[in-house]
């Protein structure tokens, strides 16, 4: 499909993205994926307990599940959305792998235990401890979306105000320190922690709408 038939808007959502997808010849469609996700997904992988190496692989293979799904690809909200659909590639290239060395189980039982729910519905292999994994992901999934916000807000307000935010808010650095190191005053402060903490939680949902279409 290419990008002249389509409003050009369109092309900064994930879904239009898997569009773009469809066509094997847009290099800057696929760059653009493997560029947004394979941190997130090599993230995963180190965290669930495969090594650089296998994460890697993972990574690629994913890919490679994503390129050969995409001329049949329907992209259907219904079924959870791009979120759990990415997981899904993710987690039957891990198993894959996994099942060939015999260790998914050991695998899955060095995974600390996380707080929360699932929110997939993905049933590709019959690990009962997998709902942890699941947990995992959101986190991951959280934290991916939080530096992207980030990234987009840098873009919005002075480099001073950021590095503001960035120490006071992000690092925890105490008021006094802050004043001191960048020769600013407490007023400046509070007025960055809000304007850049209000404009990251206006990126942040606007992310989580592209991101996780409900």
């Amino acid at each position: 499909m290419s990008q002249s038939s389509e409003d050009p808007g369109l092309f900064a959502t994930r879904q239009s993205l898997l569009l773009r997808l469809k066509d094997q010849e847009d290099q800057e469609g696929w760059q653009e994926f493997f560029d947004s996700y394979w941190r997130l997904i090599y993230s995963f992988c180190l965290k669930a307990g495969l090594s650089e190496i296998e994460a890697e692989e993972v990574v690629q293979e994913t890919m490679i599940s994503v390129a050969k799904q995409m001329p049949q690809f329907r992209y259907d909200r219904s079924k959870g959305g791009f979120k759990a659909w990415l997981l899904t590639l993710v987690q039957r290239r891990m198993v894959d792998r996994l099942r060939k060395q015999n260790r998914w189980n050991r695998v899955v039982s060095q995974v600390a235990p996380f707080e929360g729910s699932s929110e997939t519905g993905v049933t590709d292999h019959p690990d009962p401890k997998r709902p942890e994994l699941d947990v995992l992901w959101a986190s991951e999934w959280e934290g991916y979306l939080i530096n992207k916000a980030l990234q987009q807000v840098r873009e919005l307000v002075s480099e001073k105000q950021y590095l503001i935010y960035e120490m006071h808010v992000l690092r925890e650095v105490p008021i006094s320190t802050v004043v001191a190191n960048l020769q600013t005053s407490t007023m400046a402060v509070y007025v960055a922690k809000h304007r850049v903490g209000k404009l990251l939680r206006e990126e942040l949902g606007r992310l989580k709408l592209e991101e996780e279409p409900q």
